[in-house]
């Protein structure tokens, strides 16, 4: 998948921040959409919890560029992948993973502490305001909202506490792209 196009029904011009309403999905194509059209809107920070850094949602150029321009747009901008399972990214390659080689300084990857290793959600949150959230990181169904500042603060102190036990992951500093 190398662009993500389209808008989900009920969802054009939403506004992190400023559009409070929740949206269900249950396929990749619309948690595509809504993640590209999140992290083009963010501006601070971006934090993210995968399994596997899901390449049907984050390995294609849209994604990447609106990255590129969180951490280009914002001296202070902080950018934190949360990686479960590292491994099968190694060998296959990611395009999230060759720019965070090239914007180290805003773009931080940590692997879980033993306690998180079995944890199987999968989490966005844009600017502490909007959040996707699906409960098994395997399945493309969930949640997500634009301008819920109550439930992102929540999953993102979860994120923290993950973060803060978690380790930098060695595997991608050995990375040559």
């Amino acid at each position: 998948m190398s662009e993500v196009r389209g808008e989900i029904a009920g969802y054009e011009g939403a506004v992190l921040g400023e559009t409070a309403a929740p949206l269900t999905f249950d396929d990749h194509e619309s948690l595509a959409v809504i993640s590209v059209t999140m992290a083009r809107q963010c501006r601070q920070s971006l934090m993210i919890v995968s399994r596997h850094l899901d390449p049907a949602i984050y390995d294609n150029d849209a994604f990447v560029e609106a990255l590129k321009n969180v951490a280009l747009n914002n001296r202070t901008a902080q950018i934190r992948l949360f990686i479960v399972e590292s491994r099968p990214l190694i060998s296959t390659g990611h395009r999230v993973l060759e720019l965070s080689s090239r914007l180290a300084s805003y773009i931080e990857i940590r692997a879980p502490a033993p306690q998180h290793k079995q944890f199987n959600e999968a989490i966005l949150v844009a600017d502490n305001t909007g959040y996707i959230h699906r409960q098994f990181s395997d399945r493309f169904e969930g949640t997500a909202d634009f301008n819920d500042r109550r439930i992102a603060k929540g999953l993102a102190d979860r994120i923290e506490e993950m973060w803060e036990r978690g380790v930098p992951d060695t595997n991608f500093r050995r990375l040559h792209i």
